[in-house]
């Protein structure tokens, strides 16, 4: 009898282990490594700061999730996120808008941004960055123009409700990111909708034969996005208590390094949600600790930069693996 040559089941399971937990694991030595640093690291209050911190990060980065399952992407939503904050500063301190009327009005309006992109892309056919991006720099063009690059201040003190306040002792911001994982989380995992958002990710055109409108589909997951990048206006215009024409803009980055970290996470190089938690957690928990350690913030984007290339590496390997 030919003897044949396998590996160990034990050295398949460890390495499956890894490809699945790494990123976890990654995060939880980050998290070692900087309570040894810092004695302030490890502690509750920092735990708050650093949920608080990655709050706004994290509900642009779902919005992107969603988009980016279905293996494109969006570049307009700093550029969304920061006109957004704008709009509501022309509601609220412009024009005297109660507060609630204008935050619906600002996550329509983002909704609408997103069917635009999404009606470029799915049924324009026009590449998702060359059309995000244009629509990118014209809602920009329309905030400087507005703003004529000033920033607006004088809202009232309980807009600070969504960014500021605190409830039970904790941050409301960090709430609403978990109130908006949440739904998105039931959106994409236990509705139609969202198994064919995960469909077209994984093979456009077999869901497209198998009589799903692919088109359409596409589009809701382009005005999800949007959506989320319009919340963390409101989150973070609320944080500022002011709306700055830029403020959002730099938030992109940091989203698609959030996004690409989580899927070297639990799904073999595609993007989920729980991933991307992960990934918020580890830039959210290394800026701070690189705070607390007085680090200059150069060396943090630098630390980032490598982390995006890794990241981007490490998701291209479990791509070409899986293939």
């Amino acid at each position: 009898m030919e003897a044949q040559l396998t590996k160990p089941k034990s050295s398949l399971d460890l390495s499956g282990f890894l490809k699945k937990y790494g990123t976890l694991i990654g995060l939880i030595l980050l998290c070692l490594v900087f309570s040894i640093l810092s004695p302030k690291f490890f502690s509750y209050s920092n735990a708050l700061t650093i949920l608080r911190q990655i709050s706004m990060l994290m509900i642009i980065s779902t919005g992107l999730t969603v988009v980016m399952i279905t293996k494109k992407i969006d570049l307009s939503i700093g550029y969304v996120a920061s006109a957004i904050g704008v709009l509501l500063g022309a509601l609220i301190v412009d024009a005297g808008m109660p507060i609630i009327p204008a935050v619906v009005i600002a996550l329509l309006i983002g909704a609408v941004i997103g069917l635009i992109n999404g009606f470029f892309v799915a049924y324009m056919g026009i590449p998702d960055f060359i059309a995000t991006l244009g629509i990118g720099f014209l809602v920009a063009g329309l905030n400087q123009a507005y703003t004529h690059g000033h920033p607006i201040s004088g809202f009232p003190e309980i807009f600070g409700i969504f960014g500021s306040w605190y409830m039970f002792g904790i941050p409301i911001s960090i709430f609403i990111m978990a109130v908006f994982i949440l739904i998105i989380h039931v959106f994409l995992y236990k509705t139609r909708n969202g198994r064919y958002i995960h469909a077209i990710g994984s093979n456009e055109e077999a869901t497209m034969l198998s009589g799903v409108n692919t088109k359409r589909n596409l589009m809701l997951s382009f005005i999800v996005c949007s959506v989320g990048a319009a919340l963390t206006a409101v989150v973070l215009t609320s944080h500022m208590a002011g709306a700055s024409p830029t403020a959002g803009e730099s938030m992109l980055l940091d989203a698609i390094a959030v996004v690409f970290l989580g899927g070297t996470a639990f799904r073999n190089g595609e993007p989920n949600l729980g991933g991307t938690f992960v990934g918020a957690l580890i830039i959210g928990v290394l800026v701070n600790g690189l705070t607390l350690l007085n680090v200059p913030y150069y060396y943090q984007d630098v630390t980032k930069g490598i982390l995006i290339i890794l990241a981007v590496s490490i998701t291209s390997l479990q791509r070409i693996r899986k293939a």
